[in-house]
């Protein structure tokens, strides 16, 4: 069952809060649960199954679901408000650099331990931090994935999309589609940091939900994921 060859989408009410997933019927023996990262319910049910023998299922695995939807949530920190102000600290690549700001034409660029901003007319220095940011990040986040996947071939990330774009609430997704986003902020974290999100991410395109296999895949790229995991957490802020 389908509306307009879309999934159908549904809703549980599991205590007092409503949980919204989706349906998509196919030719399929057994229904299969998955949380993505990017947080949606989703359900693979047999075609002709009864949507509310689904809803069941779904009320049944509440716990289970909600489980895996912390877990996302887990590693993914909101970002801390920044003034952009000279002697304020900011991350690059697990390390803490002072912003110096001056009035000229829109620039950003090291000195030791300090960024050198400058800027002036419309362009605030917000905007200037940011696109550099945004600049950063789109290629030490191609590098590191070369160099990811020359060391994980297994994992078939070969011709992968990445997307970097600001995200409030997580570090990475990756769609069903199998395209993967990246919070800009995530070019703050130490290259190892990158590399566990980056792995996490890949191991999602073989295997949706946090399963023991999903685990397995994420080991065996990044074997000290969790340190990188704590880090992550820890430092960047």
């Amino acid at each position: 069952m389908t509306t307009n060859g879309r999934p159908l989408t549904r809703a549980v009410q599991i205590g007092l809060r409503k949980l919204a997933y989706q349906i998509r019927f196919a030719d399929t023996s057994r229904l299969v649960i998955a949380v993505g990262p990017d947080l949606s319910v989703s359900v693979k049910a047999p075609a002709g199954a009864d949507a509310r023998l689904v809803d069941l299922r779904v009320q049944r695995r509440a716990v289970w679901i909600y489980r895996q939807l912390a877990e996302f949530e887990r590693y993914h920190p909101l970002p801390v408000p920044r003034r952009y102000v000279s002697g304020e600290t900011h991350w690059y690549l697990g390390r803490q650099y002072r912003l110096r700001v001056r009035k000229g034409p829109a620039d950003v660029t090291f000195s030791g331990r300090f960024l050198l901003v400058r800027a002036s007319g419309k362009r605030t220095v917000r905007d200037a931090v940011e696109d550099w940011y945004r600049v950063r990040a789109r290629e030490v986040f191609a590098r590191r994935l070369g160099s990811l996947l020359k060391a994980a071939p297994w994992l078939n990330g070969a011709g992968t999309a990445v997307r970097v774009r600001a995200m409030s609430r997580r570090w990475g997704s990756c769609s069903q589609l199998g395209v993967i986003t990246l919070n800009v902020e995530l070019v703050k974290a130490p290259p190892s940091c990158i590399d566990y999100i980056l792995a996490h991410e890949l191991s999602h395109r073989l295997e949706m939900s946090h399963s023991r296999r999903f685990y397995g895949l994420l080991e065996r790229a990044v074997p000290d994921w969790e340190r990188a995991r704590w880090r992550l957490n820890k430092v960047v802020r």
